[in-house]
């Protein structure tokens, strides 16, 4: 959840190609939706794709650790910490 102070919008200005903007003129134009709600949306889910990335990076560090653990090469409990991290991102995503 936001607070309401960041649910409030603020305009903003950016350059972006015109094959760019050309593409996302007739996305926009399909779905009968506007520039700001098509950006907003956009943006959401790229940065919830980084997050998912950067979640799965640390997952395979987490197993990394499992296994160094397992072959007894380091304690248990450093894996022990990072999967907790990991549970707490999911949780906070």
């Amino acid at each position: 959840m936001h607070a309401i102070a960041e649910l409030k919008k603020k305009q903003v200005g950016f350059r972006m190609p015109t094959y760019l903007l050309n593409k996302v003129d007739k996305v926009i134009d399909k779905y009968e939706v506007n520039r700001s709600e098509f950006l907003n949306e956009a943006t959401r889910r790229y940065l919830q794709k980084i997050q998912e990335e950067e979640v799965y990076e640390r997952l395979g560090e987490a197993m990394q650790e499992v296994k160094l653990a397992m072959d007894g090469k380091i304690q248990l409990k450093s894996a022990r910490l990072t999967i907790e991290e990991l549970k707490n991102e999911l949780k906070d995503s």
